[in-house]
């Protein structure tokens, strides 16, 4: 398998570029920017190859010259920049996605694996929502809300179209709410849950005024790489569409307690209510995940405790490296 990650240096890109390391193959990263933060331990491990995904003829080059099997596509436009500026980020997000898959179907690539957002879900109602938190499976009605969860449902449908009428194999990954090293510095205030992390881990106090009471999937970004190297290599799927996230609904006060035990003088305060992230619409809810479970043999490997634990161990060696 010959791998090329587009957006290879991003949060969960860097993930999945290590896993891939890991499990004894040499990734490709396709990028627009070198950045090295958040892969400087597999540097020697990885291929870098920079290019932007709407640069047709680059990525054409890229893909014919490194003999690509598989692509993961995990770049993207993301974040409040995103929501600012909704023309180029349909042009990333939608023309990007559809120069990969047909890029992928023109060199005969085995599978593409497309990296898709909970916000395509749009506002989570009824049962699905607060406080019964029923398990949102994979064919909960569709309203995404923002432009750019709205520009990757597009992606989305571009990509089961190439699956059923181009020849492309294609397996979408929508994850649920993710935390890992470098999501504060690259989403902004989106992401709070790594901040609450972070922050104290730098020194520096965390506090919000509310939200401590909403729950919430949060998957740990490595996780989310699990997620994809399965759906690289998994055989005779029989579906196309996987939730990727732990299954478990938390808070952010759990986040907290957890985080006490490393950091016992962490200044953390967290006011009580739901909608931590101030959103116009309410887009907290827990996965159903026996999809994958099933399909993928997708199993989280990081509960909340492990994954705060790797979390502040990753950036100890991130800070050190």
């Amino acid at each position: 398998m010959k791998v090329l990650i587009t957006g290879g240096m991003g949060v969960i890109g860097a993930e999945t570029s290590r896993k891939f390391v890991k499990e004894g193959h040499r990734p490709i990263i396709y990028a627009r920017h070198r950045d090295e933060t958040l892969i400087r331990d597999i540097l020697d491990n990885v291929d870098i190859e920079l290019g932007d995904i709407l640069d047709f003829p680059r990525l054409l080059d890229v893909i014919k010259t490194r003999k690509v099997t598989h692509i993961v596509h995990a770049a993207a436009f993301v974040g409040a920049v995103s929501q600012a500026n909704p023309a180029f980020s349909v042009q990333v997000n939608v023309t990007g996605t559809m120069n990969v898959l047909e890029a992928a179907r023109l060199f005969g690539v085995r599978r593409v694996i497309y990296t898709s957002a909970k916000g395509i879900y749009g506002a989570i109602l009824g049962e699905y929502a607060h406080p019964t938190y029923k398990p949102l499976p994979e064919d909960h009605p569709k309203n995404p809300v923002r432009i750019y969860d709205a520009a990757k449902l597009m992606g989305e449908h571009a990509g089961l179209y190439y699956q059923a009428s181009m020849g492309v194999d294609v397996v979408v990954l929508r994850f649920a709410t993710t935390y890992g090293p470098g999501k504060t510095a690259r989403h902004g205030k989106m992401g709070i849950t790594s901040q609450i992390i972070e922050n104290p881990a730098s020194g520096l106090p965390f506090h919000l005024p509310g939200g401590g009471d909403q729950k919430d999937d949060f998957i740990y970004n490595k996780d989310s790489a699990l997620g994809i190297y399965l759906a690289c290599v998994a055989p005779n799927l029989q579906h196309h569409v996987f939730n990727i996230g732990s299954g478990v609904g938390v808070t952010l006060n759990d986040v907290a307690r957890i985080l006490r035990r490393h950091l016992p003088d962490a200044d953390i305060e967290i006011g009580p209510g739901l909608n931590f992230m101030s959103l116009p619409f309410s887009a907290y809810s827990v996965y159903d995940i026996s999809r994958a479970e099933q399909e993928l043999g997708y199993k989280p490997q990081y509960d909340l405790e492990e994954g705060v634990a790797d979390y502040l161990e990753s950036l100890n060696r991130l800070k050190n490296g």
